[in-house]
């Protein structure tokens, strides 16, 4: 162990322990099953209904990319368009979306597929008008290659709305559960935060989260031993991602970042919202709206 090892874990511990005294930060969807999949739609209907409206998409072929259990694409289903078609690549998620579907009757065509693959989308060229990508951004691995299909599936002035954490978000490294320390990816490497993680988690005390639990709800086994690089977060970056869509074919019509924090710290975040690279770090979550260029 490093002496940034014991730095990291010793303030780790401290706000788990503390959470756990107080159930402070540590939301009950987050433990129950149900709890957070009734979370997880609300979220993402809070993430449209706020940023975006029924015209946007209206009368369009829409594409919920990485679309989970389906929770937005049947919001929008009530939104007139002219038809969803969502994807996703884990196999318990679709089949969830596609029995939720044959459960409900909609008046317009409303399908759910698994992608074959994390690098390519199963749709023929220039077949959707409008692309969702929400929340699920910065899990994307091959995103350079993701990003092309994106192009290529849409039609000429197509739209893709995304709603983003990005990785500079304070806790953009996503192991708030067990480091809820804001920016620890900043300020730790990699190891130091896996080791913290493996450590933590094999703490009596620390209160395992629906991920961590298998199917007869027991702790699952420390899958944090052996890692040498945070999983599932592609640390991308609002710059990167700019350059990135230019390079692709796409213009940026909308970019609506947004701070964090309660009112008063709020303030203070929006005003460097505005300083190109400070926003990267007081960023919550970003909206964007990319358009196809012809």
């Amino acid at each position: 162990m490093t002496i940034a090892d014991e730095i990291c874990f010793f303030i780790a511990r401290r706000l788990v322990l503390h959470r756990r005294a107080g159930d402070a930060g540590a939301r009950k969807e987050t433990f129950d099953e149900q709890s957070y999949r009734e979370w997880r739609i609300s979220e993402l209907h809070r993430q449209f209904l706020d940023n975006f409206d029924a015209g946007e998409i209206r009368q369009k072929d829409v594409l919920d990319f990485g679309c989970g259990e389906g929770g937005l694409s049947f919001l929008l289903a009530e939104l007139e368009p002219k038809s969803i078609t969502g994807i996703d690549i884990i196999p318990t998620r679709i089949s969830s979306a596609q029995k939720q579907a044959l459960e409900h009757a909609h008046s317009i065509p409303l399908r759910f597929f698994l992608a074959r693959d994390d690098v390519s989308i199963d749709l023929p060229d220039s077949t959707v008008d409008v692309l969702l990508c929400f929340d699920v951004l910065e899990h994307i691995m091959k995103y350079e290659v993701i990003f092309h299909e994106w192009w290529r599936v849409l039609r000429p002035g197509g739209r893709v709305l995304i709603w983003w954490v990005p990785w500079f978000h304070p806790y953009g490294h996503h192991v708030e559960s067990l480091v809820p320390i804001p920016w620890a990816h900043v300020f730790f490497s990699d190891k130091t935060i896996i080791r913290t993680c493996a450590r933590i988690y094999d703490m009596p005390e620390f209160m395992p989260r629906i991920w961590d639990m298998d199917e007869s709800g027991k702790k699952k086994l420390n899958k944090w031993y052996g890692l040498d690089r945070l999983p599932d977060v592609n640390r991308l970056t609002m710059h990167r991602f700019e350059a990135l869509m230019r390079t692709v074919g796409f213009s940026i019509s909308r970019r609506k970042p947004k701070g964090f924090g309660g009112e008063g710290l709020a303030k203070i975040t929006h005003n460097m919202l505005h300083i190109p690279i400070l926003r990267e770090f007081f960023t919550a979550s970003t909206v964007y709206v990319l358009e196809k260029n012809c």
